[in-house]
């Protein structure tokens, strides 16, 4: 377990929330996911890769792992693109012995996965501090990139002042609702049963030490990070601008705040989501990134 959300617990939900009938046209339609990797700097990262056709590589955010992308990945698939989803370094899947978790660290993975598949253009796609990641990405190789998708984006100055609004490293079942209550709109979240599934995840994931390294790194005096509003001005590509309307970590105003900082940026609103719209609306989410990759 890699994140807050176990792929187990979503894909049961996934399950008992559609019907039987649509089950059974998707398993029909469905490519097949792989489980892969690829090494970076010395470092192997687990990914998940599905789908025949232009590239686009999903970047989680923190307390995410790729597997929360599954539905999404799955419906940009059935729209004839190649998805790829990886673990960033020091979460899920991926090795937890890297020096450096950086957002230009965890950068320079993307390239190495481009550098593994041997693509010559790929569409980002960033949650969260993954948004951070990809931006980070798009300013530094524009010839790589073919578009960028930021999802309720982290990074920007006006949220990195000041003490944290929640424990992003929960220690107790009511810290892990509160951490919930303001990432996940969905209600199956908000319940001491999948808190305490959530927290045992977390604690058994050992993802605690990447989050201090992470948080840590941010005040170095060696940090060559920079943040999001000064990345923003550096992409070219052509940028889209997801947020959660119910999103409680970073509102909904600071939507208008990264769109400005991309020239011709263009935004969408998914008015039943929080900050993790591959969770609380993945169809929403899928139709917004298809829309706008196939433009």
């Amino acid at each position: 377990m890699s994140g807050l959300i176990s792929a187990l617990t979503m894909w049961s939900f996934e399950i008992r929330n559609r019907p039987l009938d649509a089950i059974a046209q998707t398993s029909m339609r469905t490519p097949n996911m792989q489980t892969i990797s690829f090494n970076a700097s010395g470092q192997a990262i687990a990914m998940l890769k599905v789908g025949s056709g232009p590239a686009v590589i999903i970047i989680h955010g923190l307390g995410g792992h790729k597997e929360d992308f599954k539905s999404v990945m799955t419906s940009l698939a059935e729209r004839g693109l190649t998805v790829y989803a990886f673990d960033m370094l020091g979460f899920g899947g991926s090795s937890r012995t890297s020096p450096s978790v950086s957002i230009t660290a965890q950068s320079e993975v993307i390239k190495a996965l481009v550098d593994s598949e041997k693509l010559a253009q790929a569409h980002l796609v960033g949650n969260s501090l993954g948004g951070w990641v990809a931006a980070t990405f798009a300013a530094k190789y524009p010839e790589i990139t073919q578009s960028l998708t930021l999802i309720d984006a982290a990074g920007l100055k006006a949220t990195m002042g000041g003490p944290p609004p929640v424990n992003f490293a929960p220690d107790s079942i009511a810290d892990m609702k509160a951490l919930l209550s303001v990432v996940i709109a969905s209600p199956f979240a908000h319940t001491d049963e999948f808190a305490a599934t959530a927290l045992a995840d977390f604690k058994a994931s050992g993802e605690a030490a990447t989050l201090g390294k992470l948080f840590a790194g941010f005040s170095a005096p060696d940090n060559k990070d920079k943040l999001l509003d000064d990345v923003l001005p550096d992409v070219k590509a052509p940028t889209l601008v997801v947020w959660g309307a119910r999103d409680r970590l970073f509102p909904v105003a600071l939507a208008d705040m990264v769109a400005s900082g991309v020239k011709g940026a263009r935004k969408v609103i998914l008015v039943n989501a929080s900050h993790f719209p591959q969770i609380d609306d993945p169809v929403g989410l899928s139709a917004a990134i298809a829309g706008f990759v196939g433009s």
